[in-house]
């Protein structure tokens, strides 16, 4: 029987260093997209949407700086309020069950977020992503009681900041249904790791810690902050996927201007666990 709320004790700490996490397992460089193309041995194009649609899109090496560029623009739809519609534009790590750890430099180029008049806001984000393990007993392909981990440099378009600043956000989520579409946060599996500005880079880090039931979560070479979960015994998940992202959440209005989450974002020096290596 599938767990409905998950009865756990989540906490947050912040400890260590830099080397913390690294001590787990070395990490060592799986891509710095220096070749003219994605190679096709260690990456996979991949997208998923719940409505709204995709106005543009690019997933590249750029030729003059050999980062990966992702970009994303989205609207939602008009005809109806009917909250937020996902829009998923990302590149897929070929074998994701052998990642447990995923650091890359992050810089979001330009962003656009715009949300609807009854304050139902759009989000739009880069992001490090990824299914970790599953809470009770995995069926192929249902993300049901998977969860679901990842850090974002994300625009809303209720934020209070200047247009140039964006938080970074740490997440650890419960999916809800086989596409992972409804996924509420595990208590205290979310926060923030700061700020940046549009055009700065920051080195991102999630990592899933199996024996000491927690994630890692770290920005350049701050403090890390510790997700910890306790209940269960994880088992694999049911949807095998890590991904680098261009990520919107769009809100939906009628009789109103059409909402729009739009992110174009570089990803370089691109790090996972050694024996994930190809």
């Amino acid at each position: 029987m599938k767990p409905r709320i998950l009865q756990l004790l989540v906490f947050v700490l912040v400890l260590g260093t830099w080397g913390f996490a690294e001590a787990l397992e070395p990490l060592k460089l799986y891509d710095n997209f220096d070749q003219a193309l994605i190679n096709p041995d260690k990456w996979r194009g991949d997208q998923f949407q719940t409505g709204g649609f995709y106005q543009e899109l690019v997933r590249k090496i750029t030729p003059e700086e050999h980062n990966l560029r992702l970009l994303n623009r989205s609207y939602g739809n008009t005809f109806s309020y009917s909250g937020n519609t996902l829009n998923l534009f990302r590149l897929a790590f070929t074998r994701p069950d052998t990642i447990t750890a995923i650091r890359s430099r992050v810089q979001v180029r330009n962003v656009e977020s715009t949300g609807c008049p009854d304050l139902t806001p759009t989000q739009a984000s880069a992001q490090i992503f990824g299914f970790f393990f599953n809470t009770n007993a995995t069926v192929l392909g249902d993300a049901t009681s998977d969860v679901i981990a990842g850090v974002a440099v994300r625009r809303r378009s209720n934020s209070p900041d200047p247009s140039d600043v964006l938080e970074i956000f740490y997440f650890v989520n419960l999916c809800g249904d086989r596409n992972c579409v409804v996924s509420p946060p595990l208590v205290g599996g979310e926060g923030l790791l700061g700020t940046v500005t549009t055009g700065e880079w920051v080195s991102l880090l999630v990592q899933w810690d199996k024996d000491h039931h927690r994630f890692i979560f770290q920005r350049d070479r701050e403090q890390p902050v510790f997700v910890t979960y306790a209940g269960f015994s994880p088992v694999p998940p049911g949807v095998q996927l890590k991904t680098l992202d261009a990520a919107n959440f769009v809100a939906s209005c009628s009789g109103s201007g059409r909402p729009v989450g739009m992110v174009d974002a570089l990803f370089d020096n691109v790090f996972v666990n050694q024996s994930a290596l190809p």
